[in-house]
């Protein structure tokens, strides 16, 4: 499979066009000055830099697994592959259930200034804590659920082998995506077909203390995202063409809102629209940038004056993710198999590059001497593809746009 991704990408660059570049007032291009695969596993759903920019991680969700990385060598340093039980799953092309297993892992986050990964468990209804600092992970509570899982040291091959236990907390149906607040108070889960977002508390630093406090209604929530002085949870309704603006009050505020209010008790601040089928968010400074999935753009919306601005994309834009230093933002899509990058500023297209076959997580670093790398998750063939670019003064290319085919789709 991993010689057969590296062939598809190989193609798929030479029917593509290695950059497809216009020039912009921020902007002169990219320079892309390497691109490697890397083996994950099957279904890889998602993908995640550590905060100290030493490891990444990879959730694959039909093979019930995670992955670590070295980021530096590339090298994969340990699996966390998880003991399956029965379960039902979810059909997207036909709304219909099926016998699946409970273990398939979604998203990913990590907190406790890198202690814990968090994994979205999609038919398991919750979520489960891996401690990063242990050679094993383990996480047991008594008298708290868990779930089954093998950790396997690699060092070019196993080398290590050993079960653990892993805190599950219930949360709603179909978690997804997974957001954590920055002072470390809060843990919100997007719950797909149950409409709400849970809300975590894990402040303490001992997993015995953490318990679900509360759920807040959306419409099919997807992207979150919690601003840096934690105040405001974001939410991305795909369900609907707003986002939901939350205010995470403290208990002794005077303005505080009484336990009738429908968020389950944080305050609703505004819904604004912004789209169809909003799916992930990102913030710089006062501007919210969205994917909208069904219709092939992206937004940024100013949250001061709500003005909107929108740019297209190729097919099924999914997961973003932007250098603001740079000014740059970037884009996979999940049904042209590429990866674009746009001016934080205008939206403009900077440039695009093959990323076969159907890219959904992504994931962003920046590098000295002007280097950047971004780290994609391409679901079908189960690899991560890694390219390294530098922003360029000037680019030749001239792109050549390709007309997307219309899909209704969520993987």
């Amino acid at each position: 499979m991993y010689l057969r991704a590296q062939i598809l990408l190989i193609l798929s660059i030479l029917s593509v066009g290695i950059a497809l570049s216009t020039p912009t007032l921020s902007h002169a291009g990219l320079q892309l000055l390497g691109v490697e695969t890397l083996p994950s596993g099957a279904g890889v759903k998602s993908v995640i830099i550590s905060p100290n920019k030493e490891r990444v991680y990879s959730a694959n969700l039909e093979g019930m697994s995670v992955n670590e990385y070295d980021r530096k060598t590339k090298r994969t340093l340990r699996r966390l592959s998880f003991i399956p039980t029965p379960g039902k799953g979810y059909n997207y092309k036909t709304g219909e259930y099926f016998d699946s297993y409970e273990e398939k892992p979604v998203e990913l986050d990590i907190t406790h200034s890198g202690v814990y990964l968090w994994i979205s468990l999609h038919n398991a209804g919750g979520v489960v804590a891996w401690r990063l600092e242990d050679k094993g992970g383990d996480t047991y509570v008594e008298g708290m659920p868990f779930r089954r899982a093998v950790v396997s040291a690699y060092n070019g091959e196993v080398t290590h082998e050993q079960e653990v236990r892993l805190l599950f907390i219930e949360t709603g149906q179909t978690p997804k995506v997974i957001a954590s607040s920055p002072d470390g108070k809060y843990l919100f889960v997007a719950n797909w077909h149950s409409n709400n977002v849970s809300v975590i508390d894990i402040s303490s630093p001992m997993p015995e203390d953490w318990k679900k406090l509360r759920d807040i209604s959306a419409r099919i929530p997807r992207g979150m995202l919690v601003t840096p002085d934690s105040k405001t949870l974001y939410i991305a309704e795909m369900g609907a063409e707003h986002i939901m603006e939350i205010s995470l009050y403290e208990p002794n505020e005077p303005d505080e809102p009484d336990e009738s209010n429908e968020t389950g008790g944080f305050k609703n601040k505004r819904s604004m629209h912004v789209g169809l089928n909003p799916r992930h968010m990102l913030l710089h400074e006062n501007t919210l940038y969205i994917s909208l999935n069904l219709s092939d753009q992206i937004a940024a919306l100013d949250l001061e004056t709500a003005k909107l601005k929108i740019g297209p994309t190729c097919t099924r834009p999914r997961t973003m993710a932007m250098d603001p230093e740079a000014g740059v933002l970037f884009s996979v899509c999940y049904r042209d198999d590429r990866l674009q990058a746009f001016s934080m500023d205008t939206l403009e297209l900077i440039g695009e590059w093959a990323s076969p076959p159907h890219p959904v997580g992504l994931d962003l670093l920046t590098l000295e001497d002007g280097k950047m790398e971004v780290w994609a998750a391409n679901y079908t063939t189960g690899v991560l593809t890694v390219y390294t670019f530098r922003v360029a003064e000037e680019t030749t290319e001239d792109a050549a746009e390709e007309t997307p085919e219309e899909t209704r789709e969520e993987k």
